[in-house]
């Protein structure tokens, strides 16, 4: 072969080599996950969840708690606050169910409570950057949720009703943002208590190390989760725990 021939032959070979890969690799080189858009601004991450009883959460909204049986669930969009909680004591047909409640406590603006309201005799402190202006109240049998709001020391229901759904061992609750006056940010706790006489404890609070599970009069919570609706962190992300 002349040499014009094996130049032929030199440059269709660099041109295949360099030509577009499989469309397997084209699609995976362009799912880059968190990447910023053209005009290097990012996407907030935003979820919207169907409150029907039907656990459509993901992975990155997922939180373990202090009780190794449960697990919370948190995500938002532009309208909603999401929480999802599961465990063998959210069933309707767990014992006590009528004197078992799940907690959101909220921080949504300045100021608020130091401490949640009373239940029999047990109260929890919230740590350090976290004050309480509403929270959400659900009783494992069902037959009761309302939004309260805080206010001088006091918390009564707001006029706000709670869209709830419950199957099995796990419970969905949407709370209305609008509703507790959170704009760019708000900061969440989670837990469970019973209140029965004889019976009183606390349990299934998010983060997993926030408290040890059991009675106490005065429950002081060590960690919650901060939730940034500018940014494209999914909820469980790490730096989203504070302090």
């Amino acid at each position: 072969m002349d040499y014009a021939g094996r130049a032929w032959l030199v440059a269709s070979f660099a041109v295949a080599a360099c030509g577009p890969s499989s469309s397997s690799e084209t699609s995976d080189a362009r799912v880059i996950p968190d990447s910023p858009n053209a005009d290097g601004s990012v996407t907030p991450y935003r979820h919207v969840i169907a409150i029907d009883g039907a656990d459509d959460f993901t992975s990155g909204e997922t939180f373990p708690t202090t009780s190794a049986a449960f697990a919370a669930r948190i995500a938002w969009d532009d309208a909603n606050l999401y929480i999802g909680y599961s465990g063998p004591d959210l069933a309707t047909t767990t014992s006590d169910a009528a004197q078992k409640w799940l907690f959101v406590y909220l921080d949504t603006t300045a100021g608020g409570e130091a401490q949640s309201e009373l239940y029999r005799t047990q109260r929890a402190t919230f740590p350090t950057g976290f004050a309480a202006d509403y929270y959400a109240r659900y009783k494992v049998d069902g037959t009761f949720s309302t939004l309260r709001a805080a206010s001088g020391g006091t918390w009564s229901d707001s006029a706000t009703t709670l869209t709830t759904a419950q199957a099995g061992m796990f419970v969905e609750i949407a709370i209305p943002l609008s509703a507790i006056g959170a704009t760019n940010n708000l900061s969440i706790v989670t837990w469970m208590i019973n209140e029965k006489d004889l019976a009183e404890g606390t349990f299934a609070g998010i983060y997993e190390t926030n408290f040890t599970d059991g009675y106490a009069a005065n429950l002081a919570l060590t960690s919650y989760m901060h939730a940034d609706f500018t940014s494209q962190r999914v909820p469980n992300d790490g730096a989203n725990r504070r302090p």
